[in-house]
């Protein structure tokens, strides 16, 4: 992995909202392999679970929880 995917990667576990509007943009961005994918999904998993009760955040989560599991279970 180069080093600025390796940033980029980190920034995005950090704060995946920034860089992708909705959960299925990550499965889009070539920039990243299904690990890169599944550490970013299961990262924004965790912050929007803990927003708890703030409109719309239901239906992201339930996307991202449906990509996690699309992920773990697809061959590379």
């Amino acid at each position: 992995m180069t080093m600025k995917r390796t940033k980029f990667v980190q920034d995005a576990k950090l704060d995946p909202g920034r860089y992708y509007r909705h959960p299925s943009d990550i499965i889009r961005d070539r920039r990243l392999n299904k690990e890169d994918r599944l550490e970013i999904v299961i990262a924004w998993e965790q912050r929007l679970g803990a927003t708890e009760g703030l409109i719309g955040i239901e239906e992201k989560l339930t996307q991202l929880q449906r990509l996690r599991e699309e992920l773990q279970q697809s061959a590379d």
